[in-house]
């Protein structure tokens, strides 16, 4: 009688282990899972971000293009007009004609800087809206990220 008691109660501590062993691993397992899930997100958020860094430094690459060719074209024919000016008022046969020769030059120079000054902002307004779309992008998923963090 002593014996089957004494198997019984050494049966119960080895199930009680067992249960205990197996509802750890499933607790780890679990844990693991997650970490490994939590990861891969945070991986591909992070891939997200160096994608939308890259794309914004592309967008301002080919933007700084348009604006330094487009400056250097202004200026390419700003010397032309200048050197022209300068022929034109060396032909000028009165000091009234040299200072009426001055005077409309100088008035659609400054037209024309005007307008190519605002051609120019409109330019680089865009260039910069380019540039920050896709960081902005990013910007708002974190936001979501959080919202949907703060839900869990």
């Amino acid at each position: 009688m002593a014996t089957a008691k004494t198997s019984r109660t050494a049966k119960n501590p080895t199930e009680a282990f067992e249960q205990v062993t197996a509802a750890s691993t499933e607790a780890v397992r679990e844990n693991i899972d997650r970490g490994l899930a939590a990861f891969a997100e945070v991986s591909a958020f992070g891939k997200g971000n160096v994608e939308a860094w890259v794309a914004s430094a592309t967008a301002a690459q080919k933007g700084f293009e348009t604006l330094s060719a487009r400056s250097v074209a202004f200026s390419k024919q700003a010397i032309e007009n200048h050197v022209n000016a300068t022929k034109a008022l060396m032909t000028s046969k009165s000091v009234q004609e040299f200072v009426e020769k001055q005077n409309a030059y100088a008035k659609t120079s400054v037209e024309a800087y005007v307008a190519e000054l605002s051609s120019f902002t409109e330019l680089a307004s865009g260039l910069a809206k380019e540039t920050l779309a896709p960081i902005n992008e990013r910007v708002n998923a974190v936001g979501t990220l959080i919202q949907a963090g703060a839900v869990r």
